[in-house]
C-alpha cells in the first residue's frame, strides 16, 4: 500500500467513526441505564465511549502497518529536477479519525421522556446549528485528507537551491547557504519525532544559529536518512546541481548505507 492510499484509506475509518459515536450515544448509551450498580453502569459507559474511538483508529493502523515503514530514499521527480518526500499515514490518518469521532459527539443527544432509548435533541435552531457543525468537521477533514494526499504537493521538496516544507496553510523555505555546515547530525535512535536545523542568521555577526524544528513525523522518509541527505548538500555545494536525477539519488542511498550510525546528539 502506497502512502497516498494510505492516507485516503482514512477516510472510510473516519466516517465509521462518526457513526459509532453516534450510535453509541443514540443506541447503545441506554443499556447503560438498566445494570445493577452506578459504578457498572459508568464502566459500561465509558468502555463503549472508549471502544467507538478505538475500533476504526485500530483498525486503520493494523491494516495500513506496511505503509508506516519509513523507507531510505527519496521519491525522484525528474521533471522538477527534485527529490520529494510525502506526508507519513503516521498522524494525518490517526488525527483524521479522531476528528471523526469528536464530530459524532457534536451532533446533540437527549432521552425521550418517560421512555428508555435516546433521539437526536430538539433544541430548535440549535440542533440545526449543531448538525451543520457535525457535517462541516467531516467534510473538512476529508478534504484536507485529499490536499495531503495529493501527489503534486509533497511535503518536503529539495531542489538545487535550497528545501522547500510545506504544510496545510503555509510554506517554509530554506536555501542550502542558509544552513550551517556540519549538520543536522545523525539521530541516535529510529526516526526521532523532531530533526533540528540550525539556520545562520546575517548581521550582527557572532550572533548563534537559529534553531529550526524539523517535524520528522509528517515525513515518510527515515529520518537518518533524511539528516545524512541534508548534511551532504549543506557541506557539497557541487552536488548540488544532480539533485532530482537518478545517478545522485543511487549515490546518496550508497553513503547513507556506508556511514555509522550516530550515538551521540549534537
Amino acid at each position: 500500500m502506497s502512502t497516498r492510499v494510505a492516507v485516503l484509506f482514512a477516510a472510510p475509518f473516519v466516517v465509521l467513526a462518526f457513526v459509532l459515536r453516534l450510535g453509541e450515544r443514540l443506541w447503545l448509551e441506554p443499556f447503560t441505564w438498566n445494570t445493577p450498580s452506578a459504578l457498572l453502569g459508568l464502566l459500561v459507559f465509558l468502555g463503549l465511549v472508549v471502544g467507538s474511538a478505538a475500533v476504526p483508529v485500530g483498525g486503520y493502523w493494523l491494516l495500513t502497518q506496511s505503509a508506516r515503514r519509513r523507507p531510505k530514499t527519496w521519491h525522484l521527480d525528474a521533471g522538477k529536477r527534485r527529490f520529494t518526500a510525502p506526508v507519513s499515514p503516521y498522524g494525518p490518518g490517526p488525527w483524521a479519525i479522531v476528528a471523526g469521532w469528536l464530530a459524532g459527539g457534536t451532533v446533540p443527544t437527549e432521552r425521550v421522556p418517560n421512555q428508555d432509548h435516546m433521539r437526536i435533541a430538539r433544541l430548535d435552531v440549535t440542533t440545526s446549528i449543531l448538525i451543520v457543525t457535525a457535517a462541516a468537521i467531516i467534510i473538512i477533514t476529508l478534504l484536507c485528507l485529499i490536499l495531503l494526499a495529493a501527489p503534486s504537493a509533497p511535503v518536503l521538496s529539495l531542489d538545487s537551491d535550497g528545501m522547500t516544507l510545506r504544510g496545510l496553510w503555509r510554506r517554509t523555505r530554506l536555501r542550502w547557504d542558509e544552513l550551517a555546515p556540519g549538520g543536522p547530525p545523525r539521530p541516535s535512535k529510529d526516526n526521532p519525532a523532531v530533526l533540528v536545523l540550525y539556520q545562520q542568521t546575517p548581521l550582527p555577526a557572532g550572533r548563534p544559529p537559529r534553531r529550526r524544528r524539523l517535524d520528522a513525523r509528517r515525513l515518510h522518509i527515515d529520518t537518518a536518512f533524511l539528516a545524512d541527505t541534508i548534511r551532504c548538500y549543506v557541506d557539497n555545494p557541487d552536488r548540488r546541481a544532480g539533485i532530482g536525477t537518478a545517478e545522485e539519488l543511487t549515490a546518496l542511498q550508497l553513503s547513507s548505507e556506508q556511514r555509522p550510525p550516530s550515538v551521540h546528539h549534537r
